[in-house]
């Protein structure tokens, strides 16, 4: 960059005031209209002005074209640190294109459809039912199909599937990928793209926070972007990036204020005072705090500088959670022609978002290893009832269990009216049992100890290996553990829970197998 060029940059960032300026950013061209300004007034009434930095996104990322009138740009990656205000650039982002063109298909996804689901009920429904806007638009807040429906334009703002097929086929005009770290393919932009070539004015917009080497999507875009800028050249595609210089004193806040946009450089009595219109929304005296916890453990603190440096962590920065075998040591178990034999237990579980079901099975093979394999992993939860009647009149279980602490704990009422009923203090043969908090710790525990010593087999489903990539475990009291959705960080750990305790299941009831089905006989 020449020092003209440099200077230019300085100008346009001063005019915006952004005290901490982009390591990387495409540069606003004043040349071109731009409906920023609009998104702005969006912001302000959903109750979150724009920081400097998101007016300058806002402002540089919708420019349009005075000779075509359409956006000049059609790709936007945004990478921030954690806590910098995505929500508040986001929504209003979204809420713009659905209340000034008609007919609108906007999709929103996050790290699954889970996250999504979360964020949107959490973060987004909050703000637009607190707002003027409310009276604009119908929340449509069903399990299947969730959206906001812009009500004099129709556009439709819904959720991306968590699915190989979700997005395909429907043109869409805006597509909103948050937490862009999380996706290890090209998933998202493959369903995306096609959908948008017909689509002029179409445009695809990421943020991020940094990711690990595993985020290929991410890193790609990040390199991508970076050469676009360092070069110069006109592009389509938008690229902006607040991050720390590599190789920067991470403890000196001066450094801080040179990469975290939302961060007050001079708060009064522990408040953003630098505009009466916006609020910077993190302090130093805040950041000093989230240090000082993180230098506990290097494991802590590497994920302190990916979050707040904004740099990219190597696989190797985090350490794997000690409870949990490997996903290598899972997958040398994989034998595609194991059979789980005649005597079988099953276990059902549901996320927290009841957004996706998982049933599994486990079972014992004649050379006596024992067997576990996912059998049905759905979106929603208005299937599972169907298909345990199918399963318990084929195969006739011993035992059908569920974690009494789970989202699953719903489906005792609906399984006892098809005839499955808790196992009581006489157990029975297809009866449910209620896995308490010290079972659910012990069957987690010995499912573990199964695959760490080779005692256990599994037909090969990636929803597990990929269950099992993103599990991390929770204290259950002196010494115990158990699978945690919480520390999971929104990963959909149900393949997983269902699995565990399905051969918990198994072990504890095997014996009410029939004389002639007895375990004595197949071993």
């Amino acid at each position: 960059m020449t020092p003209s060029e440099r200077r230019r940059r300085e100008e346009i960032y001063a005019r915006y005031g952004l005290t901490c300026p982009p390591r990387y950013a495409t540069l606003r061209n004043f040349d071109n209209p731009t409906y920023g300004g609009k998104v702005a007034k969006i912001a302000a009434a959903l109750g979150t002005p724009l920081m400097p930095w998101q007016r300058y996104t806002a402002d540089t990322g919708l420019e349009v074209d005075r000779r075509t009138g359409l956006f000049v740009y059609r790709k936007l990656g945004v990478r921030v640190p954690r806590q910098s205000g995505k929500t508040s650039l986001i929504l209003p982002v979204a809420a713009h294109r659905g209340m000034a063109w008609q007919r609108q298909r906007i999709l929103y996804a996050a790290q699954n459809g889970s996250a999504a689901r979360e964020k949107w009920e959490d973060d987004q429904i909050p703000l637009i039912e607190a707002s003027p806007l409310a009276s604009r638009v119908h929340i449509r807040k069903s399990n299947g199909r969730p959206a906001f429906i812009w009500k004099k334009t129709r556009s439709i703002h819904g959720l991306q599937a968590n699915t190989e097929k979700a997005g395909h086929g429907k043109t869409l005009h805006l597509g909103k990928a948050d937490e862009y770290f999380a996706q290890v393919d090209y998933r998202i932009e493959a369903a995306w793209t096609p959908a948008m070539i017909t689509v002029p004015d179409a445009q695809m917009w990421w943020y991020s926070t940094a990711g690990t080497s595993k985020s290929v999507p991410l890193n790609d875009e990040t390199e991508r972007g970076r050469a676009i800028i360092e070069s110069g050249e006109p592009s389509q595609t938008a690229y902006f990036e607040w991050s720390g210089e590599p190789g920067a004193d991470y403890t000196d806040p001066q450094v801080w204020l040179s990469c975290m946009p939302a961060l007050c450089p001079t708060p009064v009595d522990g408040v953003c005072r630098c505009s009466p219109s916006w609020r910077h929304t993190v302090t130093p005296a805040t950041m000093r705090a989230e240090l000082e916890a993180a230098q506990e453990k290097p494991a802590k603190l590497a994920e302190w500088l990916r979050a707040f440096m904004n740099w990219t962590r190597d696989d190797d920065d985090i350490e794997a959670d000690p409870n949990l075998p490997s996903v290598e040591a899972w997958n040398l178990l994989k034998d595609r022609s194991s059979d789980p034999g005649e005597v079988l237990a099953f276990a059902i579980d549901i996320t927290p978002l009841r957004d996706h079901a998982s049933i599994s099975v486990a079972g014992v093979r004649p050379d006596g290893v024992r067997h576990v394999e996912l059998i049905a992993h759905e979106p929603g939860t208005d299937w599972i009832i169907g298909k345990v009647q199918e399963l318990n009149a084929r195969d006739k279980p011993v035992a059908w269990a569920i974690d009494e602490k789970s989202p699953a704990a719903t489906l005792k009422t609906p399984l006892r009216d098809k005839g499955i009923k808790p196992m009581g203090a006489v157990p029975h043969r297809g009866g449910l049992w209620t896995l308490s908090t010290t079972d659910y710790g012990a069957a987690c525990a010995s499912w573990a100890d199964a695959v760490k010593h080779g005692t256990l087999a599994h037909p090969g489903e990636p929803r597990v290996e990929t269950a099992l990539a993103g599990a991390r475990t929770r204290p259950l009291g002196d010494g115990a553990w158990g699978f945690g959705r919480k520390p999971s960080g929104g990963a959909d750990i149900s393949p997983l829970v269902t699995g565990a305790i399905a051969l918990a299941a198994f072990e504890r009831y095997k014996d009410l197998a029939a004389p002639y089905e007895a375990l004595d006989n197949i071993w």
